[in-house]
């Protein structure tokens, strides 16, 4: 059975923000004039106030004599403390439904199948829960506010004086597709931006020099004779697919004759944008194919050598929650609760889920020198745990549990691959006092607002983590590259920043403006690469 578990403040806060952005996003009032709110209390200006009450009211119990009835003196009630009051504070009732109506355990994939609105009185894991949120067909982000930005043609940075000039141009083209967005659409969408798209061709060109000088370095040390075999995993628009097939045909045409491109893509929306793109006119590759499904469900052996390519994929990929017990150290799986009224509660119980069970003891292997920051030294906890109203449990760990199935599915299906993974590995405004978390956030009337939890209204939010490349490294390795398997000769991986990427591969002559800034080398200096 789910016990629940007590709200801490930054919980409590995150519910007025969940409550706040729900209604601001569903049903937007309209004001003659701006509404004026009061200033928000912190946890602590809430602590203050409770003091101050006691302490007044220590003054009035004090400083008033007690009534008399018919003679007798009136009895009161007994005076509440401080702690009895905090207590109080912090058990406060999340919602207004029933907790007693029963609710049914379900899946994401079971959500897909069987809801096309968000479901409730429904209980699943975390990670079921943002699968659903940003992947449900019917109502998940990506199938119903994704947009990513694209412009028909690529810059020409040589005709920007600096960095700052080209951002001002790509900001306003920016804010101009979202007015037109919102004008013909009706409804607020998001947009957002990737290397791929800004720096067209170039980064997709980098990308595919890198491919070409590591498959011909293969093929001279005889580590196979294979054509070349690339799966792209999360294609977006289809651009790098076009840019890695363009790059290839003009610098090594004898390979690209024999060449396979395979793109992966789990969203209907984008698959369907893919092979568009694929039946133009200008797309002459005939070597492509666009297949849409999730690369988690994949099942067919590829014996040959190749390429998987996957740009920005792992951010989006559910994680799940863990909260370790102060004492023992035993984690607890986090569990996510529909209530009737769409409000949501985190409740934990101990690791049931094999995915959880499995890559908490890969890590453990793989890495051991790696120690969660959400579980404090020894010494800690036992001075912790002489505070009053101290926790009994850590603070919440986002594990990456669905990259680590990618990683099984890799080293399954496709036992002789070399990877080339690019994501963030550092980002702003993620959901506070947690380890690994995500950015949570929506766009309101052209302003992104970022949000301190992630159980949110599914489909309106973007949710997407930093990844911790060192430690992805080290699950890679003892994963895909474990001396037994039948890729051990092809070497392990390593990790890089974008800009030592680009550094090495791309050409940055193309990028550079006129004062002699390259935003393709200086811009998302929070990425880093995994090549193997």
């Amino acid at each position: 059975m789910l016990q629940p578990v007590a709200l801490s403040g930054w919980q409590q806060r995150t519910l007025k923000t969940q409550r706040m952005l729900k209604t601001r996003g569903t049903n937007p009032k309209k004001v003659d004039k701006k509404e004026e709110k009061p200033p928000h209390k912190g946890y602590f200006d809430e602590l203050r106030e409770t003091m101050s009450r006691w302490q007044q009211s220590t003054l009035n119990t004090q400083d008033t004599d007690p009534k008399k009835v018919d003679g007798k003196e009136e009895e009161r009630p007994p005076r509440k403390g401080y702690f009895e009051e905090l207590r109080e504070i912090m058990i406060m009732p999340l919602t207004s439904a029933d907790p007693n109506i029963p609710t049914k355990r379900v899946t994401a994939k079971y959500c897909a199948q069987k809801f096309t609105a968000p479901p409730r009185n429904v209980t699943m894991l975390s990670s079921d829960f943002i699968d659903d949120s940003l992947y449900n067909p019917a109502y998940g982000y990506f199938s119903k506010q994704a947009l990513i930005f694209s412009l028909r043609e690529g810059y020409n940075f040589s005709s920007f004086r600096d960095s700052s000039a080209f951002m001002d141009v790509m900001g306003d083209q920016y804010k101009e597709i979202e007015r037109e967005l919102d004008d013909v659409r009706g409804i607020t969408r998001q947009l957002w931006h990737t290397s791929t798209e800004i720096f067209k061709p170039w980064y997709g060109y980098a990308i595919a020099k890198h491919i070409a000088e590591q498959y011909m370095a293969d093929r001279k040390a005889n580590v196979h004779d294979d054509p070349l075999v690339v799966y792209e995993v999360g294609g977006g628009n289809g651009t790098l697919m076009l840019n890695i097939l363009d790059y290839i045909r003009n610098n090594e045409p004898a390979v690209y004759s024999q060449m396979e491109y395979k793109l992966v893509e789990i969203s209907p929306k984008l698959a369907r944008q893919q092979l568009i793109k694929h039946g133009s006119s200008n797309f002459v590759h005939t070597n492509a194919k666009v297949i849409n499904q999730s690369i988690l469900d994949w099942s067919t052996l590829e014996s040959r050598a190749c390429f998987v390519v996957a740009m920005e994929l792992l951010d989006n990929f559910p994680h799940d929650v863990v909260r370790y017990d102060y004492d023992t150290g035993e984690p607890y799986q986090g569990i996510v609760r529909v209530y009737d009224d769409s409000e949501y509660e985190d409740n934990y119980e101990p690791v049931t889920d094999p995915t959880i069970r499995s890559y908490l003891a890969a890590r453990k292997q793989a890495a051991p020198e790696y120690k969660t920051p959400a579980l404090p030294s020894d010494l800690h906890r036992r001075i912790r745990r002489q505070l009053p109203l101290a926790p009994n449990m850590t603070k919440i760990e986002f594990i990456p549990t669905h990259a680590f199935r990618f990683l099984q599915v890799l080293g399954k299906f496709f036992p002789r691959h070399r990877v080339v993974l690019g994501d963030f590995y550092m980002l702003p405004d993620t959901v506070p006092g947690a380890v690994d978390a995500p950015v949570v956030q929506t766009r309101l009337k052209g302003t992104m607002v970022p949000c301190d939890t992630y159980m949110v209204r599914p489909g309106w939010f973007d949710i997407f983590f930093p990844t911790n490349f060192e430690l992805l490294r080290s699950m890679y390795n003892a994963t895909c590259r474990a001396p037994s398997s039948t890729a051990a000769g092809m070497g392990r991986a390593r990790v890089c920043t974008q800009a030592e990427f680009v550094k090495q591969y791309g050409d940055l002559s193309k990028t550079a403006t006129r004062s002699g800034e390259n935003p393709m080398l200086e811009f998302y200096g929070n990425n880093k690469f995994l090549l193997s």
